[in-house]
This record gives structure tokens, C-alpha cells and sequence, in this order.
């Protein structure tokens, strides 16, 4: 995994998990943007799926 991928996660997941003013969608957005100017063309579809599922799993996480 390219070190630019695996910062873009580092910063979305934190946004996902622990900013509560700032929607989901709006941070997987930037991440995806990010991803796309600064890393390689798989990078985005990768960095989508792992944000999708640690959306998808945040309930069960108990974090509101």
C-alpha cells in the first residue's frame, strides 16, 4: 500500500469515527479527492471500499 494511501486512511477514518460535525459523506469525499490527485489509479476504488465498510461498521463499533 503506497505511504500517501495509507495517511489519506489515517486522516478519513479519524474524520469518520471521532468528528461529529463532520458528515460521512463530506470526508470520504475529500478522501477520494485527495486519493485521486496524489496517489496511483487504483488508490481511489481501494480507499472507497475501506471507508465504505468503516462506515458500515461504525454502529457496531459504539461510537455515535
Amino acid at each position: 500500500m503506497p505511504v500517501v494511501d495509507r495517511n489519506i486512511l489515517r486522516i478519513a477514518i479519524y474524520e469518520l469515527l471521532f468528528e461529529k460535525e463532520l458528515p460521512s459523506d463530506v470526508a470520504i469525499s475529500e478522501a477520494l479527492k485527495l486519493s485521486d490527485e496524489n496517489s496511483t489509479e487504483d488508490s481511489t476504488k481501494y480507499i472507497n471500499g475501506i471507508l465504505g465498510k468503516i462506515l458500515a461498521l461504525k454502529p457496531s463499533l459504539g461510537i455515535s
